[in-house]
């Protein structure tokens, strides 16, 4: 399903937009976005909520949601199996022609489809949790977590145990001033703008990397702990973070 994600990307890039942009546009999360981008759908919270967000995303990029949703059938292995109590002869129909043939007596198709839409945003702007066990016992990210049932829990860490490497990093940028910052998440442009006092701004992968125009006012958390400021007021730096050496932008 690469072409479908490729012309959602390109259509995107060619609009100037940011994928935090189009996120507050269409509340469907940047990580949600991310994923669709990439093609990675089986990251995405089911069939009926994939073909919802990739709908939203089609019209808030002025692209035919028609052709959009054909691309993305056309490339599946499978058709995709009816939505809900949607009838059978609606399995690979286009996901709001689908909504508007929903039985719900009383309802109008624009009100079910409002329905569909805000409960699909609900669910999906809830918080995640951490990638990683470790990330909860060490509060970096989301609530202190509870040990698995019949094992002991972990023991606390100390100042100088090495973190464990965690599947994904959350980078949060909080400039103390405005701030140029041009952000790659898994070798994908992301971030390319001025961003502003009191503005906070996510970028999510596996690896990611930033080049900052000013590093003294570069100031950021890792999954949720302080990161250290990567240089002086004024200086720019570039600077790469990975699984595998994110411990060393900790404070």
């Amino acid at each position: 399903m690469g072409d479908v994600a490729a012309r959602l990307r390109t259509a995107r890039e060619q609009a100037g937009l940011t994928i935090e942009e189009v996120s507050a546009r269409t509340k469907i999360k940047p990580s949600a976005i991310a994923a669709i981008e990439c093609g990675d759908f089986d990251r995405l919270p089911g069939e009926f909520f994939t073909r919802a967000f990739l709908g939203t995303y089609a019209r808030e990029l002025k692209l035919p949601v028609a052709e959009v949703m054909a691309e993305y059938d056309a490339g599946r292995p499978t058709p995709p199996a009816s939505l809900g109590d949607t009838p059978a002869r609606d399995a690979g129909r286009p996901f709001l022609e689908s909504v508007r043939s929903f039985p719900v007596p009383g309802m109008t198709s624009a009100l079910v489809l409002a329905i569909v839409l805000i409960a699909a945003a609900v669910l999906f702007n809830r918080p995640e949790p951490p990638a990683d066990p470790a990330e909860v016992e060490q509060g970096a990210v989301g609530t202190t977590g509870t040990s698995a049932v019949g094992t002991e829990p972990s023991p606390p860490a100390t100042a100088s145990a090495t973190p464990a490497a965690p599947s994904r990093l959350t980078v949060e940028i909080r400039p103390s001033r405005r701030l140029w910052v041009t952000g790659h998440a898994d070798g994908r442009r992301v971030l390319y703008r001025n961003i502003e006092p009191g503005e906070q701004v996510s970028v999510v992968g596996t690896e990611l990397s930033f080049r900052v125009g000013d590093a003294g006012a570069f100031e950021y958390t890792i999954n949720g702990a302080p990161g250290k400021t990567p240089g002086s007021s004024g200086e720019v730096r570039e600077f790469r973070i990975t699984g595998d050496n994110y411990g060393e932008f900790i404070r």
